[in-house]
């Protein structure tokens, strides 16, 4: 299992055991171009979210993080990515299926390879 897919497993896992039950559910995802790494957090406040997604993606290897999506409240989420590094992501869709869709065409946007996409996180915040 690779790095990046142990660390939003780990993520889920933390949120979801210290925020079950939580009303608060905003999502965060940042993303430094020149590295392709990425970070995300959500289940928490905005501005805690914002914070632990951009240390995630400097964890990563980023070092010009930018905060690509954010949404606040509940709702469902993904990234999506091809091998070249360039990626999409969702949040607050009304189902995992279309926040999976959403993501898979904001990374076919981006990339010069329409059929290299795949969702590699999803979560409901």
């Amino acid at each position: 299992m690779n790095s990046k897919r142990k660390l939003f497993i780990l993520i889920g896992l933390i949120f979801g055991l210290i925020f079950t039950g939580s009303l608060i559910a905003d999502t965060s995802i940042f993303f430094c171009e020149e590295s392709s790494a990425y970070g995300a957090a959500w289940g928490v406040p905005l501005a805690q979210a914002r914070k632990t997604a951009r240390e995630y993606c400097e964890q990563n290897g980023g070092t010009n993080c930018q905060e690509l999506l954010y949404c606040q409240g509940v709702g469902f989420a993904a990234i999506a990515t091809d091998d070249e590094g360039t990626i999409g992501a969702s949040c607050g869709a009304n189902s995992q299926r279309e926040a999976d869709q959403l993501a898979i065409a904001s990374c076919r946007g981006n990339s010069g390879n329409p059929n290299a996409c795949k969702v590699k996180h999803r979560w409901r915040g």
